[in-house]
């Protein structure tokens, strides 16, 4: 991978594959999956890896022409607007979680879905010709694009559920017991690691459709009653048995 001296601007092409060896965190060779996409040079890797600013909006470009994607580094929230302009959250993901595109709208034209990063995060792009072919061809390639198409919509029909979940203490309950399970696919579940920092209390309730303000005032008293740990680092959940429970 070609080092870089200040960070791209977004939606900036890093690099592809340049030797016989995947690049240092790639998700997908983390994960062991995709492998007949990624290939072993710049001319057989179905990948690109872009950027994306904190708290920029994912690049229009990539509608259009991309198909799938996995994030690399850094979280971003995806969202979905209707019709009247009215805006939802869908969807969080981390490292190692992937994620279609819509490509219904064409390149170049405007799309219901978008998102923004939370993070400055990277994410690997797998244009939409190329997953096709992976389909067409079968074999194990389309078996993981199944999986982990299959792992999207598992996380974010618990997205969902946390949304239809009664009163606000409940709703945020489950987002926050979702997100520390689904961040960071393929890890086993570590107590000690936090929700990260970097979602804003306002991105927590921007996934609920609820007011900012009720989340401040639950995680005020989760945080009181010892239910969870707010560190420099993020939210610690400090008795996951009893949000699971809420």
């Amino acid at each position: 991978m070609t080092q870089l001296e200040s960070p791209p601007p977004t939606g900036k092409v890093l690099h592809r594959h340049t030797s016989n060896q995947h690049c240092v965190g790639c998700p997908a060779a983390g994960r062991n999956v995709l492998e007949g996409l990624l290939g072993e040079t710049s001319t057989t890797c179905g990948f690109d890896s872009l950027a994306v600013e904190a708290r920029s909006a994912l690049p229009a470009s990539w509608l259009g022409r991309y198909g799938f994607a996995i994030v690399r580094r850094g979280y971003l929230i995806r969202q979905r607007t209707d019709a009247a302009g009215r805006t939802t959250a869908i969807d969080a993901v981390g490292p190692g979680c992937c994620f279609p595109l819509d490509t219904s709208a064409g390149a170049g034209a405007e799309s219901s879905v978008s998102g923004y990063a939370v993070t400055r995060a990277l994410v690997c792009m797998c244009d939409e010709p190329t997953i096709h072919r992976g389909l067409a061809e079968g074999g194990e390639t389309a078996v993981q694009i199944h999986q982990l198409d299959a792992e999207a919509i598992s996380r974010m029909e618990r997205l969902a559920d946390a949304r239809g979940r009664g009163g606000a203490a409940s709703k945020v309950a489950t987002l926050l017991c979702t997100l520390a399970d689904t961040l960071r696919p393929g890890q086993e579940r570590d107590p000690e690691m936090p929700i990260p920092a970097d979602f804003l209390q306002r991105d927590l309730a921007a996934l609920l459709s609820i007011r900012h303000e009720s989340v401040c005032r639950v995680m005020r008293d989760f945080a009181k009653k010892g239910l969870i740990d707010k560190t420099p680092d993020g939210i610690l959940l400090a008795q996951r048995e009893t949000l699971d429970n809420m």
